[in-house]
């Protein structure tokens, strides 16, 4: 069990590295869930460094956050296009036969098999650079805690639970700024904001909950799972938002090209409704967590 603050973050981060690095082979291999744990991987440690940046050196963690991020940017295109691809196969599949009209599942997957092998390619081209190697020893580095503060030998429990907290007054900062629904655009990219204060809170509060503690730790499990559910609901609500602009773009091809665009307009009508349902759950979830 770690001493101090600063060596729980470490652990924690530790754990991550080798996550990180257990899931590069199947993502050589182009396994869906590989690249998506690795991905995650990627994002926990980045998000653990922004959350316990005062735990470290001031300044010292920037530039690994930076190749982190640039990692989880280079893996997400080879698994992004499959998850667009399979919830349109989905709704495609409740369609009936006389509604699917035109060649529009052909053209969805003709467009996302070839995004998801461009972003393969491009995820290779990242795991064979020089960068990702540096990225790798510049972790390594990092885990021998040579860049602690003295804020980091303070007691573990009471400081990830505040800085936890901090994390959460983020999130709530967040959901207060939401502008009103009739500002589509701009509330549809500050519910990504709180999607992403939302994964922050989730894994600070994680940390926090795993070092135990009675009423704190419980506090901290709570506070993960409304930030998890809310981290799930806005996941809905943004893969939405990119089958959508992947069918308004589709249909248009087919105006220009004479094709039957009609499917393309019901399997949007039917993303809004997800949507929808989708930011009601995040609402509820939010209304119970703040009660």
């Amino acid at each position: 069990m770690a001493t101090t603050a600063g060596e729980a973050l470490l652990d924690y981060l530790a754990e991550q590295s080798a996550e990180l690095r257990q899931h590069e082979p199947g993502v050589r291999k182009n396994d869906a869930e590989a690249i998506h744990k690795m991905r995650v991987a990627a994002r926990r440690l980045r998000s653990l460094l922004a959350t316990g940046r005062s735990l470290f050196a001031k300044g010292s963690a920037d530039e690994l956050r930076s190749e982190l991020r640039w990692l989880s940017g280079a893996l997400g295109p080879a698994r992004d296009p499959g998850v667009v691809q399979a919830r349109l196969k989905e709704l495609l599949a409740e369609e009936p036969d006389e509604l699917v009209l035109g060649p529009a599942p052909a053209r969805i997957d003709e467009e996302l098999d070839a995004a998801a092998a461009a972003g393969f390619e491009a995820a290779l081209e990242a795991l064979n650079s020089q960068r990702y190697k540096q990225l790798l020893s510049a972790l390594d580095t990092w885990l021998d805690g040579g860049s602690l503060s003295e804020k980091a030998s303070r007691p573990p429990r009471k400081t990830i639970r505040k800085l936890a907290a901090k994390d959460e007054g983020r999130l709530r900062r967040a959901v207060e700024a939401l502008p009103a629904e009739e500002d589509r655009p701009t509330r549809d990219e500050g519910l990504h904001e709180v999607r992403k204060a939302a994964k922050r809170l989730r894994y600070s509060a994680e940390l926090a909950a795993s070092l135990g503690g009675g009423g704190g730790a419980k506090n901290a499990r709570r506070a993960a799972k409304a930030a998890r559910r809310i981290q799930t609901d806005l996941g809905q609500f943004q893969d939405s938002v990119v089958a959508r602009t992947l069918l308004v773009e589709l249909g248009a091809r087919s105006l220009r090209s004479g094709e039957n665009g009609f499917t393309y307009g019901r399997l949007h009508a039917k993303e809004e409704g997800i949507a929808a349902r989708a930011e009601a759950d995040f609402l509820k979830t939010w209304r119970k967590f703040t009660a």
